[in-house]
């Protein structure tokens, strides 16, 4: 019986250090199974993504508003891109699509075309949104969704007046920087106008022109056009910003212009009725300078 007992307890003994064996590394190092049960730094690690910023849809009921929606989500974008992590597609890339991959695009809308653009462009992440009006304040709804699983990672909406979209556009990129686990770095919006990023100028331009400094919105739509020949809603708005200036032979020529690179635009029947009414009101007001001239 002793036996019996002896061998059973050397057996239990023998088992329990087999386990403790069992569970060590292959090479029988303590400290390397310590480090193995701490977490990876690489885990913790932002996961860098690539955004692109699809045209907000303008449900204000005001086609004035159809640049803001536009520029509010590019301009989301690029303060977003001011985190390392985070890499922006330009949405003026579209137009270097072949036709067939543009046809692809036809007929959607919201986050299907959002998602379906991002992919086009290669991009893993993609900004979409919404414009309204709430007792006569912008109000704009957000959302980033991450691209391979249409998952939403961050939202947001704030209200603001037209002439503070820049300032806007950079609150609500902190909000979803946050969200998202990348917070933003400290933004100066007074060394906006030294940036190279032609999106950052023509939401200026739009803030400008909201605020009914004309003269101002030009400049900046001209530094847009400068940094990006095809940023072609800016020749739109510029027309626009002289036709309120009263100036409109510059209307014409921008508005020439955008024609002239995009005859199939949704805003090509509105322009050309602008222009042939600002042709009639230049040929009319160059009469009446000839004729002045006539009687001196």
């Amino acid at each position: 019986m002793k036996n019996i007992i002896a061998l059973s307890l050397l057996l239990v003994v023998g088992g329990v250090r087999l386990a403790a064996v069992a569970s060590q590394p292959s090479d029988g190092s303590k400290e390397t199974a310590t480090k193995s049960a701490k977490p990876s730094r690489a885990r913790t690690q932002p996961v860098r993504r690539v955004v692109f910023a699809s045209p907000m849809e303008n449900v204000t009921g005001q086609e004035q508003y159809d640049p803001a929606a536009a520029g509010m989500g590019d301009l989301v974008a690029v303060l977003l891109a001011q985190q390392k992590h985070i890499a922006v597609v330009e949405r003026q890339q579209l137009l270097a699509l072949t036709t067939e991959q543009a046809r692809s695009l036809k007929g959607l809308t919201g986050d299907k075309y959002a998602i379906r653009a991002g992919k086009l462009l290669k991009a893993d992440t993609v900004i979409t949104g919404r414009l309204f009006l709430i007792k006569g304040k912008l109000t704009v709804s957000a959302k980033v969704l991450d691209i391979a699983t249409a998952r939403v990672v961050a939202a947001d909406q704030l209200s603001c007046r037209p002439e503070y979209l820049v300032e806007a556009a950079l609150q609500m990129a902190r909000r979803l920087g946050k969200q998202m686990a990348m917070p933003l770095p400290k933004i100066d919006l007074k060394k906006i106008d030294k940036s190279p990023i032609a999106s950052l100028h023509f939401a200026k331009a739009l803030s400008h022109y909201y605020a009914g400094n004309m003269d101002a919105a030009i400049m900046q739509f001209m530094r847009t056009m400068d940094l990006d020949p095809d940023y072609i809603e800016a020749h739109y708005w510029s027309g626009m910003a002289y036709l309120r200036l009263g100036e409109n032979a510059h209307a014409i020529i921008e508005w020439e212009k955008f024609l002239k690179r995009q005859p199939k635009s949704k805003y090509a029947g509105h322009i050309q009725k602008l222009l042939d009414e600002a042709k009639h009101r230049e040929k009319d007001s160059t009469v009446e300078r000839l004729a002045r001239i006539s009687h001196r």
